[in-house]
């Protein structure tokens, strides 16, 4: 249910990711999705990889060399902020031919939980992110989750998790809406029995095509 360029692809690609810069040639890794995930250099490759603790967060520089002495790198960057209750995260990968692709990540922590906004950008300035809420009812057992993609074309998407505790369990239901207006429930309800050690899991789907 995610627009085309989503993040969801973009963000399974960790070193990997890198990886495959190799063998396609280009430091866009992300174009590739999951794929990239399976995809790893042909030949021997060597990777380094260096840490350092800063006064707020740390900073973890990498370094793939293939058996043609062409590198990729990744540099990472977080910094948290305590008393703001925040963490930024900053990735940067680097392709054998200079090409970028770079990744904020901005988490803030809320009174009931927290907000996070992640934006990706490519080595041809296309941009795509996902903006998710999390709030928290302890009280009433509840748990929601609220996230919305925009894709490199501009299309959104949106997913909808509430999840419930239960006396014995728990419910959790999830609305999934496509760039096209479609739609994708799914409803989960989990029971536990202590008396007899087991445990039941029902979940069902309803989808419905773009109006």
């Amino acid at each position: 249910m995610l627009p085309h360029g989503s993040l969801r692809p973009i963000l399974a690609a960790s070193m990997l990711g890198l990886l495959a810069t190799f063998s396609a040639g280009t430091a866009d890794a992300a174009q590739r999705g999951q794929r990239a995930e399976r995809q790893r250099p042909a030949g021997e490759w060597t990777r380094h990889t260096e840490g350092q603790r800063t006064a707020n967060g740390r900073q973890v520089n990498t370094t793939l060399t293939d058996a043609q002495g062409r590198q990729a790198t990744r540099d990472v960057n977080v910094a948290r902020d305590k008393e703001a209750g925040s963490r930024t995260r900053t990735v940067t990968d680097t392709g054998p031919n200079g090409g970028q692709r770079t990744l904020n990540d901005v988490t803030q922590r809320t009174e009931s939980g927290y907000a996070r906004e992640q934006t990706v950008t490519r080595a041809n300035g296309n941009t795509a992110s996902r903006d998710t809420t999390v709030t928290k009812d302890p009280e009433n057992g509840t748990r929601t989750r609220d996230t919305t993609y925009t894709g490199t074309n501009g299309g959104e998407a949106s997913n909808s998790v509430v999840t419930q505790r239960t006396d014995n369990g728990y419910t959790r239901s999830s609305v999934a809406t496509g760039p096209n207006g479609s739609q994708a429930t799914r409803d989960v309800a989990a029971a536990y029995d202590p008396a007899t050690g087991t445990w039941t899991k029902d979940v069902s789907v309803t989808t419905t095509p773009a109006p």
